[in-house]
């Protein structure tokens, strides 16, 4: 009996240890892969109506063609440049110290208070495209396109506030404005009135005058 009951015991624990070897080789056989794959990510194109406030302010405004530089000689004989303007742009006068810098964009979002009066703003100038006639590319020193340009107040992120009564007029070779508009910092003196349906501009100043800051650093 004592040898019978041994053997059972040693052939129990035979079988617990090729139980443990069999558990073993089955956690090591590789699993089959999931079929559940991760969703690429996606590329999204920026469209136009995606830009950022300050782009699709910049691209609004000033990128009006302007005449480019060339010497008098290289242009034919009827583009503007081979006669004078007429009349001559006026000189923007420096203005007084007491004048205060109020930039207009701060102005126009109390419209309510300040519609249909006359206000100081200040701002830089720019060129706004109002017509262009003709199209293709000219040949050289031809001046093939009719330009006529508004002259705006550059600001962001409302866009530009153009100046009824100030504007620029001319073909490849050259524009004449009724100021020089070359990017001054100036403060425009006039009456907000709103802008006409269409005009890309909510606001403008009507018949303003101007004057430009000095910059020049006082001691």
């Amino acid at each position: 009996m004592m040898k019978f009951a041994a053997l059972l015991c040693l052939f129990s624990l035979l079988c617990l240890l090729c139980l443990s070897c069999e558990s073993s080789r089955a956690s090591e056989a590789p699993r089959p892969a999931s079929s559940v794959k991760p969703h690429p990510a996606f590329d999204v194109p920026k469209t136009p109506d995606m830009l950022t406030v300050a782009e699709t302010s910049l691209a609004r405004i000033d990128h009006a063609p302007r005449p480019k530089p060339r010497a008098k000689q290289d242009w034919q004989a009827d583009c503007m440049i081979q006669q004078a303007c007429t009349p001559e742009p006026k000189p923007i006068p420096t203005c007084d110290a007491r004048v205060p810098q109020r930039p207009w964009v701060d102005v126009v979002t109390q419209s309510d208070v300040f519609l249909g009066k006359e206000v100081e703003v200040s701002g830089t100038l720019g060129l706004s495209l109002i017509k262009k006639t003709g199209s293709g590319v000219c040949a050289p020193g031809a001046c093939c396109h009719e330009l006529r340009m508004q002259i705006v107040l550059v600001g962001e992120p409302t866009g530009s506030l153009p100046l009824r009564g100030l504007t620029c007029s001319g073909d490849d070779s050259l524009l004449c404005c009724s100021v020089p508009t070359e990017g001054q910092a100036v403060v425009a003196r006039g009456r907000l009135q709103k802008a006409p349906a269409g005009s890309g501009s909510k606001w403008q100043l009507l018949d303003p005058t101007l004057c430009l800051i000095d910059d020049t650093p006082r001691h």
